[in-house]
């Protein structure tokens, strides 16, 4: 039956006007409502208008994505206008997370360097954990993080997290780690991009290098 079917398909596929050409063989297709040609066009207008409609949400999904996009570029570009006008590393600490937040509607932004960890030894075992989740300089997202590193960058109430290693392209070790965390389990999930979250860890670690040259060699 499937394999009869196939072959109708390909017949139907590379004659599409066959029933135009022998509208004869309309009087072999049985239809429900038993009105012929009639029913037939029917149908296949109805098929027609459902492929329209599906045509038509995936073209304004489409749009959806793009302004999406659109706006997250934007938005990185106000993120990098900020990152070039600060002038020293407490106005980075202060001003960038903050601005991380408001511009894209982050519930907490904290950062972690590895000499501030060196400070506090308690905190070394979950940094160094860290570091092994970024592998090759690259971004991490997850919402199944254990409570080791969770801890070490946010409160309680954050239940998935974006982890962003902070380089420059000259300098091969990570000079700290940048933390996005949500309320919602599902913003970030192991399966997400994060090519705009390289860039900006890229952006930030220049940044952070131009500030503190001593901590970045």
């Amino acid at each position: 039956m499937t394999a009869n079917l196939d072959l109708v398909k390909t017949v139907l596929q590379d004659n599409p006007d066959l029933f135009q050409a022998h509208p004869e063989l309309l009087e072999l297709v049985n239809l429900n409502d038993n009105r012929g040609a009639h029913s037939l066009l029917e149908k296949q207008i109805d098929v027609l208008k459902q492929r329209l409609a599906d045509h038509k949400n995936q073209q304004r999904q489409f749009m959806a994505v793009a302004r999406e996009n659109e706006q997250i570029s934007d938005n990185f570009s106000e993120v990098i206008y900020q990152l070039i006008g600060y002038t020293n590393l407490s106005q980075f600490a202060t001003e960038f997370p903050r601005t991380l937040r408001h511009s894209f509607n982050i519930d907490e932004v904290s950062f972690k360097t590895q000499a501030a960890v060196e400070r506090r030894p308690s905190d070394q075992q979950a940094y160094e954990e860290t570091l092994r989740r970024l592998p090759n300089h690259r971004s991490a997202c997850d919402n199944r993080l254990p409570s080791s590193i969770m801890n070490l960058f946010f409160s309680s109430d954050v239940n998935s997290a974006a982890l962003i290693p902070l380089r420059t392209p000259s300098i091969q070790t990570t000079l700290g780690v940048l933390a996005l965390g949500a309320k919602d389990a599902d913003r970030y999930t192991h399966d997400l991009g994060t090519n705009h979250l390289d860039r900006l860890g890229l952006m930030a670690g220049i940044c952070f290098a131009r500030l503190q040259p001593d901590m970045a060699k």
